[in-house]
């Protein structure tokens, strides 16, 4: 498991503030409290929905946002880089090849494919549902731009990705280390099973806190749709 500054290193950086500091900095546009839970959340590996009940749904949004950064720009890569490392230390024949090289591409495809349908789709759609339930305006924007999309579409096509991390992990744990470089090993072994922890609590927070609020959004505003309706 890693240690309370690793994880606090890991969240600082999506917010582009200084992995090294050792107090939550003050800064505009960065709640605190919110990193806070989050922070508890990675820590204690007890992920509580409740605790992120209080927090509106375009803050939750833009920690998403961020996090598919995170991944897609850093923590991807470093992976990629570590199996590059130390797929030099292994007979070019070796089976755990097939697992570092072509497995991991795949799995990097799908998480990448899972993070677009979301950023182009999912994402844009909740804002548009925030906004409508804010604003007069953009609810009429809303009302006039028809059902082009809704909650029930994501979910009926969602999955999971850490479960395939974790099939990859622990398949790697089936062969032994190079003799010539046993650290690199475990650092792949250290990077996956952090990444792992990571994704578990980012899909919490999406299927526990975001989608149920945006579906209790979604649903008050096609019933104020209906009510106008009727009055009409």
């Amino acid at each position: 498991m890693p240690d309370n500054n690793y994880i606090f290193s890991q969240v600082m950086q999506r917010y582009q503030l200084d992995p090294y500091t050792t107090h939550l900095p003050i800064q505009p546009g960065v709640d605190n409290e919110f990193i806070t839970a989050l922070l508890h959340s990675f820590e204690e590996r007890s992920f509580t929905a409740a605790d992120f009940e209080p927090y509106r749904i375009g803050l939750i949004v833009d920690y998403i946002q961020r996090t598919h950064s995170f991944y897609l720009q850093k923590k991807l890569p470093e992976i990629a880089q570590s199996i590059l490392l130390l797929s030099d230390h292994y007979e070019s024949n070796h089976p755990i090849l097939m697992i570092l090289q072509t497995f991991f591409h795949r799995y990097c495809q799908d998480l990448t494919t899972h993070i677009d349908e979301e950023e182009r789709l999912l994402l844009p759609y909740i804002v548009k549902l925030n906004n409508a339930g804010l604003a007069p305006y953009h609810f009429s924007e809303y009302v006039l731009a028809g059902q082009q999309y809704s909650i029930g579409e994501f979910l009926k096509d969602h999955h999971d990705t850490e479960d395939e991390l974790k099939d990859i992990r622990e398949t790697i744990r089936l062969y032994q280390p190079p003799a010539t470089n046993e650290s690199l090993y475990r650092i792949l072994l250290t990077q996956l099973e952090t990444f792992e922890q990571d994704l578990h609590v980012h899909a919490r927070i999406e299927e526990e806190v975001l989608i149920p609020k945006a579906l209790k959004l979604e649903s008050e505003l096609q019933n104020r749709i209906k009510e106008a309706g009727r009055q009409n």
